[in-house]
């Protein structure tokens, strides 16, 4: 089947203003659907989402605080709202929806995909978790041709995931990447890509970019700092074609998940690392997926998720050393088709509940075309297709925060349940009067000036090393293995010397108590640089440095 490539995803008419009503319909349909999913799975508890303090480095703390507070009555507003609805479908007060803070952000502070895994990093040593931030974030080879090749990407949404085998060790780390999707991409299903002609296309194209594709992040011009900062662009060798392809962003916890899959056990974390990105939050189609696998996130976000997409194929995927307990082409379906089946189930279930609470008024009447069509084109989707995350999928290419697509396709009606009118306060739950304010009314912006500023300047680099060993003897050969041992005498990084003795590295941890051991050695040696050492009998010395 060919893809939809008519003016908007669900055919209520050719303008942007089309386009984005259907794409709210259809992003809120799911999350009300998750929202019911949630409280079955809670007892009737709500499901708490959140939001991040701003961080904006361009503004003032009385402009961050100000925004604060649109957003909060923004999220204050979705929770009255869905909660009706979610809990008319219910039938009882119970279940929905409330809103909090993200935790503030600090350097090695990771997100967790399941109660298992928060527990885990709550044993991690917090020096080893900022150790491997400035790891992660600093450059430890120069770029070449402006990328800095093989390493973390650091820019805008730079979320790297890191999956942690049962002795507690990173075994893999992989960040945001970016795909390029067309009709022949396997299991990618049917997609919606507008023409270049139509008015979204047009409007999302501010620039007039010949390049520019469906799904791109802003702009063109954009991508090429995106890459340039690390992110990995798949297919390696294919170049998008603006009249066909469709730009996809695969978040690294996403492709943690996978990993854990293919090895059959692990536990998925996943960290901001740059100077740009400070959430300690999934967002909404990260946390989808990993609700249909089995793992809520520690916290969730319902800021952008921008062209979201799961992977498809395993040319970008970065494998532990663990040896396959499923095939990762196995464990990319098995994770895909169970996001699809539960976007199924939500997406229906909204959209069932969103018709149920139209006639009472809660439904934007500006949205319930879309709302109808929607419910229309759910009558093709089941648990054995696609079609439902599918739509999900072409929603988040109409870029808007996920809040704000809520916010727009909900409204106060008739007849509100319990604390549903918008005078509760989904925060501190309490109810709100003339004489007690909202949060949203009296919340100050946590950061000071000094503390954006901080979070924004790149914290000092661990360093590289430079490992030279030398001999009198001219026979004697300097590609020598060598062996870093850390204070407690495990392995921490080895390697093999070049033909003139020289290898160089970036330590992993802290180097207080490392020791060395270099070609046939028995014993090891303490770490020390700038200094030479008799090794081997006498028969060589060498010298670390730091370069």
């Amino acid at each position: 089947m060919g893809w939809n490539t008519g003016n908007s995803i669900l055919g209520t008419g050719n303008g942007k203003d089309d386009v984005e009503r259907e794409a709210d319909v259809v992003f809120t349909a799911a999350f009300i659907g998750m929202a019911l999913w949630q409280s079955d799975q809670r007892g009737g508890l709500v499901w708490r989402i959140d939001m991040e303090p701003n961080t904006d480095a361009d503004k003032g703390r009385a402009a961050r605080t100000a925004d604060d507070r649109k957003s909060m009555k923004i999220l204050n507003d979705l929770s009255s709202k869905v909660n009706h609805v979610v809990r008319t479908t219910l039938g009882k007060d119970a279940g929905g929806v409330s809103w909090g803070l993200t935790p503030l952000f600090h350097r090695g502070d990771m997100i967790s995909a399941g109660t298992g895994a928060a527990t885990e990093y709550s044993k991690l040593e917090p020096r080893y978790a900022k150790l491997a931030y400035t790891y992660l974030t600093a450059p430890q080879q120069p770029a070449k041709d402006g990328q800095r090749a093989s390493e973390m990407y650091i820019g805008r949404g730079a979320y790297c995931g890191l999956v942690i085998d049962k002795e507690g060790n990173a075994v893999t780390a992989m960040s945001t990447i970016r795909t390029t999707l067309n009709e022949h991409t396997p299991g990618v299903g049917t997609r919606w890509a507008p023409p270049r002609q139509s008015p979204v296309f047009v409007n999302a194209n501010g620039k007039g970019e010949p390049d520019f594709t469906w799904g791109m992040i802003n702009s063109a011009a954009l991508q090429k700092s995106l890459n340039e900062q690390g992110m990995r662009f798949y297919p390696a060798k294919t170049t998008p074609n603006p009249a066909q392809d469709i730009i996809g962003y695969t978040h690294g916890m996403i492709r943690s998940i996978y990993e854990t899959v293919r090895m059959g056990g692990g536990t998925a974390f996943e960290m901001s690392i740059g100077t740009d990105t400070f959430k300690l939050a999934s967002c909404l189609p990260c946390s989808s997926f990993m609700m249909a696998n089995g793992v809520d996130a520690s916290s969730s976000h319902v800021g952008r998720g921008e062209s979201w997409v799961p992977y498809y194929t395993a040319e970008s995927h970065n494998p532990s050393y663990y040896p396959d307990k499923t095939p990762i082409g196995d464990a990319i379906a098995q994770c895909n088709r169970r996001h699809a089946v539960a976007m199924h189930d939500w997406m229906t279930k909204g959209a069932d509940a969103m018709k149920k609470a139209a006639p009472g008024g809660w439904i934007d009447k500006n949205h319930t075309a879309a709302l109808d069509k929607l419910l229309e084109r759910l009558k093709a989707s089941s648990a054995d297709n696609t079609v439902a995350r599918d739509l999900f999928l072409d929603a988040l290419t109409f870029h808007k925060s996920d809040a704000q697509r809520v916010d727009a396709t909900l409204v106060y009606g008739a007849n509100p349940r319990r604390f549903c009118d918008g005078k509760y306060d989904w925060l501190e739950h309490r109810a709100t009067d003339a004489s007690t304010k909202g949060t949203w009314e009296t919340y100050e912006n946590p950061f000071t000036d000094d503390d954006v500023k901080a979070l924004h300047t790149a914290p000092d680099p661990l360093g590289k090393y430079r490992i030279r060993a030398q001999s009198p003897h001219k026979d004697d050969s300097l590609a020598l293995d060598y062996v870093l041992l850390d204070a407690d005498g495990k392995v921490a990084q080895q390697g093999k010397l070049d033909a003139n003795g020289v290898a160089e590295f970036i330590p992993q941890s802290v180097l207080a108590g490392w020791k060395i051991k270099i070609g046939g050695e028995r014993d090891a040696t303490a770490f020390k640089t700038n200094t030479n050492y008799m090794i081997s009998g006498g028969r060589y010395t060498y010298e670390i440095t730091k370069v």
